[in-house]
Formats: structure tokens, C-alpha cells, sequence
């Protein structure tokens, strides 16, 4: 299925024109998209104007987020009935290979990590902890895509290494970015697992490793609500799949492998504030623009970008 990017209407994809508006849908087949493949093509004035001038409406983010939705539909469609006698693991890792690859370690103490379209998660675990690990990483990425496509949308260009890079590079730069991102993941890993198993152990860290409590107490709150407030969308994305039945699925590998006995403290840290939507895509077109701006202003910006885009480059060989 196609959306409508005038009027949000779900076409078949064979259409070529909306069946409620007529406008023409934006499908490779019908139009050349252009393509970013270098930093210098991305760090431009005009595409820092073109991006000042059209911030996405509700509506258009709204299609992003199908559209997000769409391609793990379209992945699983074709495996509807593996999936459906696939363990729990089973199905929550074929989600998070709708999303990106996935593959196993086993050394490091960390129990999984994500990068450049990739979650690597330690296979020496219980279920219950590659479970909730696949869903804290699979949300780094989905953080990610959300970005990107958004950036595809108001560009008009297909995904790209470089344009990927360009992403990873926004929101990896930027310490408060990335304590959002931290706090987004443990949030929606936190919505799929049994009350009292939630963790925000890297959040925590990170606002040690990155942050002064007190002075900085005022940026941390708005990381904990930019983070919150995708979380939610994410969540509605992930909630079409992780039906009521798989989590109660989730429920009982956490009874039959879980050695630990609840632990409630960690629920504290979850909130209900968030931005409104306008706050929310307000705050998130200027997080678009920064890595434009960050890039002109420091030389060793192009250095830093292509070590992003060399990993996307030799993941996706």
C-alpha cells in the first residue's frame, strides 16, 4: 500500500493517482527521486533552506510513521506463517529483521548494541533478555528511521549511505540527542515487558558519563520528554505486531527464565510528559537542520561524517 502524501489516503500500490484526491503518488516507478551520496551534496544552504522552509505537518509525519509501519508489513507478510509458529524470541527477532540485520556475539559485557542498521545482541542470554534487548535496540534504529524518512520526505531522495551517515552523525554528535535516544529505547522496552523487569541502567550512565544533575537539569528534562514523546509513536508501531497474546507470550518466558525477583525502582523513571505533537515536530525539524549547521562550523566535521558513512558502506556489503 502507498499514502497519499497530499491528503494521507492508503492506496493500492498499483494506483498512480489517490483515489480520494487524485493526486499523483510519489513512487519510484513513476518519478526519479534524487539520491545524497556525499557529505558535500548533504552539507548544502540549499538543502539547510529547503529543510527551514518546509517543516512536515502532523499529517505528513503521520505518513512517515505508516509508511515506517508499512516496512515490516511488508516483511512479514511474506512469512505470516512462520511467524506464527516461531517461538516468542522467534517473532521478536523476525520483527527487528524487518527492521535491520541481526546477528550474534559472544564476548563483551554489554548486552547488545546497534549501529548502522545492525543489532548485535550477546547470544549467551536467557530468552527473556535477547527479548527485551532486541526491542531496546530495534528502537535505537526505528529513533533513527524516523529521522530519515523524514529527511526523505521533505528532500524527495532515497535512502543512501550517505544520507544515513548524515543522520547517525545529527544525532550522534550531540550528547543531549543521544540521552534522548537512550531514554526512547529503555521506554518502549520497557512498554513490552512485565512490570517491575524495566532497566534504565545506559540512561542513567549517561547522564553520569555526560551530565551535571543540577546544571544541567533543564536539558536532561527535555532529553527524558524529546525521548518520551517518539517513544509513543514508536510504540504505536510496534504495538501492530507485539499483539496483547505475544506479550502475554513475553510474560511467561520472563516467569520461566528470570532468576531476579521484580524490581520496581526502575518504573519511577518512566513519564508521562511529553511534547505536544507541534512542540514535538517543532523540536525535531530544528534537530534536522543542526547537522548542517554543526558541519559548517567545525572543520573536522567531514572526517567525523565519513567514519559514519564508511560503516554503512561496509555493513551493507
Amino acid at each position: 500500500m502507498v499514502f497519499c502524501s497530499k491528503c494521507g489516503k492508503e492506496n493500492s500500490s498499483s494506483n498512480i493517482y489517490c483515489s480520494e484526491c487524485d493526486f499523483i503518488l510519489m513512487k519510484d516507478e513513476y518519478f526519479d527521486i534524487g539520491k545524497l551520496e556525499s557529505f558535500n551534496e548533504i552539507i548544502t544552504d540549499e538543502n539547510l533552506k529547503v529543510l527551514e522552509e518546509n517543516p512536515l505537518t502532523e499529517m505528513e509525519y503521520a505518513i512517515i510513521l505508516k509508511n515506517i509501519t508499512r516496512m515490516a508489513h511488508d516483511y512479514l507478510d511474506d512469512l505470516s506463517e512462520e511467524f506464527k509458529t516461531r517461538s516468542t524470541l522467534g517473532k521478536i527477532k523476525l520483527l527487528a529483521l524487518s527492521y535491520a540485520d541481526v546477528s550474534y556475539k559472544s564476548k563483551g559485557a554489554e548486552f547488545g548494541s546497534y549501529s548502522y542498521n545492525h543489532i548485535e545482541i550477546d547470544d549467551r542470554l536467557n530468552d527473556c533478555d535477547i527479548i527485551s534487548t532486541l526491542i531496546h535496540e530495534l528502537t535505537h534504529h526505528l529513533f533513527n528511521e524516523i529521522f530519515e524518512q523524514m529527511l526523505m520526505y521533505i528532500w524527495e531522495v532515497e535512502k543512501s549511505d550517505a544520507l544515513e551517515a548524515y543522520v547517525s552523525f545529527t544525532l550522534g554528535i550531540n550528547p543531549v540527542l543521544v540521552l534522548a535516544n537512550e531514554y526512547c529505547a529503555h521506554t518502549v522496552e520497557g512498554r513490552f515487558i512485565p512490570y517491575g523487569y524495566q532497566n534504565y541502567g545506559s540512561f542513567n550512565n549517561l547522564i553520569v558519563e555526560s551530565f551535571d544533575l543540577e546544571k544541567d537539569s533543564e536539558i536532561i528534562y527535555f532529553a527524558l520528554k524529546l525521548g518520551n514523546s517518539i517513544a509513543d509513536d514508536i510504540i504505536r508501531i510496534l504495538e501492530g505486531f507485539v499483539t496483547l497474546q505475544i506479550r502475554n507470550e513475553i510474560k511467561d518466558v520472563f516467569k520461566k527464565d528470570y532468576v531476579k525477583s521484580p524490581d520496581y525502582d526502575a518504573i519511577l523513571l518512566e513519564s508521562s510528559e511529553t511534547f505536544t505533537t507541534d512542540e514535538k515536530l517543532n523540536h525535531m525539524h530544528v534537530i534536522l537542520m543542526s547537522g548542517i549547521t554543526i558541519a559548517g562550523e567545525d572543520v573536522n566535521s567531514e572526517e567525523i561524517f565519513k567514519v559514519f558513512e564508511q560503516g554503512y558502506i561496509t555493513n551493507n556489503k
